[in-house]
Order: C-alpha cells, then sequence, then structure tokens
C-alpha cells in the first residue's frame, strides 16, 4: 500500500498541471479586467461554421452559469475576509463560508472543464491536435511568466502521458 508521503511530484510537475488546469478551466472565462487569463483563440482552428456556432452555444452557456456564480463568491470572499479581521467572529460561521466558498469555486472549475470537452468534442482529430498544441505553447509561457529561470521543458512526460491517455479516450 502506497502511503501518500510516499508518492512524490515535482514542485515543477505539480505546477504545470495546476497551470495546464488553469488553461483547461480558463479558456471559458468572461474577460475581467487585470487578469491575465489563458485564453484559447478558436478561429485559429478553421472551424466550419456549424463548428464554431456549437462552440460559441457551449461558450454562452458557461458565460451564463459563471455570470449567475461568480458575484457570490465575490460577495462571500469579501464577508469572509471581514470576519477573518473580527477577532469576535464566530468560528463555525468562518469555516461554513469558507467551504461554502471552496464547493461554489469548485463547481465553476469543473463546470469549465466540461465546457471545454463538449468543445473539443465538436473537432475533427487535426483540430485537437492543433488545440492540444495551442495549449501546450500557453502552459509554456505562463509558466515562463509564472516561474522564470525553472526548467525549460515544455511539458514534462507524466503531463505528456496524461494528455496523450485523455486523447485516446476521445478517439475509442
Amino acid at each position: 500500500m502506497l502511503k501518500p508521503w510516499s508518492m512524490k511530484i515535482s514542485r515543477g510537475s505539480i505546477l504545470v498541471l495546476a497551470l495546464l488546469g488553469a488553461c483547461i478551466t480558463g479558456t471559458s472565462l468572461p474577460a475581467r479586467a487585470g487578469e491575465d487569463s489563458c485564453k484559447i483563440d478558436w478561429t485559429q482552428l478553421e472551424l466550419s461554421p456549424a463548428q464554431s456556432q456549437q462552440i460559441h452555444t457551449l461558450e454562452a452557456q458557461w458565460n451564463q452559469e459563471y455570470m449567475q456564480v461568480q458575484p457570490s463568491v465575490i460577495d462571500e470572499q469579501k464577508r469572509l475576509t471581514r470576519l477573518l479581521s473580527d477577532p469576535r467572529s464566530d468560528p463555525l460561521e468562518v469555516m461554513t463560508l469558507q467551504q461554502s466558498i471552496a464547493r461554489k469555486k469548485e463547481h465553476l472549475r469543473a463546470s469549465a472543464t466540461a465546457s471545454y470537452l463538449r468543445k473539443r468534442q465538436v473537432l475533427n482529430d487535426g483540430q485537437r491536435q492543433a488545440l492540444e498544441d495551442m495549449i501546450r505553447q500557453a502552459v509554456a509561457q505562463r509558466q515562463r511568466v509564472l516561474s522564470p529561470g525553472s526548467q525549460t521543458e515544455v511539458m514534462p512526460d507524466r503531463v505528456q502521458n496524461l494528455m496523450q491517455r485523455v486523447r485516446n479516450i476521445w478517439q475509442h
């Protein structure tokens, strides 16, 4: 039996996986001022009119869901900040609020990933490969910005293997 502390993952691998997740979940996030998100330019994939319409519909669905949930996350984060700065605040209320924020953020991450996967299903094999290349480049760019001087490898073998397994799932 493996113990949690026996499974070592390098800091670089965690960073790349986090950045990859940010690219996947950030592909559709509505623009937010001052935030450098990982955006995918779907027009570079030479979409057919039908594909373009499907992608647009999925984007609209995601944006609507995001705009319904995100304001409450922001409000709860502000409230949590006030509670944390108040020495008389109820610890149970603080924990409950923090858990609510975490649930909503996880819901948004899961929804964004599901939206990305639905968009990817619309693409043909060549377009999927081009999308993967775009994401790989975006991840590498974000890694260079967030961790200057770190390893120059674009993607560790484990991440490439993970992407290959995901690709294989959709091809079978």
